[in-house]
């Protein structure tokens, strides 16, 4: 996500980006539990997390806990040449099948052998990826 900042900001009007480099589930769900607490939720709330390390079932569920049930959730799946990438991926689709304000948006399809979409570490987002990414996003926001 952090890789399409510019890109979503030009594309969603009032769009907040939390990103960070190597963010960890962990910490994306105490950034939720602070900015659910502090009232900076929005009504939609974009997910994309499992990147950088495992994504556990019980932190889906505190995700959407912390998140509530009220506002519509978007998770994106995983698509990095890592061990975790399908066991996350199974996570996220097996939670949002659990929770009827949750959809997964499919990034990895896209960017499937679309060495054009990312830089050669096979993660990173180069301007047609982002363009790219946004455009998912947007997609859902309809």
């Amino acid at each position: 996500m952090l890789g399409a900042y510019n890109e979503l900001r030009r594309q969603i009007a009032n769009v907040d980006v939390d990103a960070a480099v190597s963010r960890q589930v962990s910490e994306a769900i105490a950034i939720l539990g602070w900015r659910g607490s502090s009232g900076q939720l929005g009504g939609i709330v974009v997910i994309h997390m499992g990147n950088n390390g495992v994504f556990t079932a019980g932190q889906f569920d505190e995700i959407m806990r912390l998140v509530g049930s009220q506002r519509r959730v978007i998770f994106l799946n995983v698509a990095v040449p890592r061990r975790w990438t399908a066991p996350n991926n199974a996570v996220i689709y097996e939670g949002a099948r659990k929770y009827p304000n949750a959809t997964v948006l499919d990034w990895a399809s896209i960017v499937d052998n679309r060495p054009d979409m990312l830089w050669g570490d096979g993660i990173h987002l180069r301007p047609e990826g982002a363009y790219a990414y946004t455009r998912l996003i947007v997609s859902a926001l309809r």
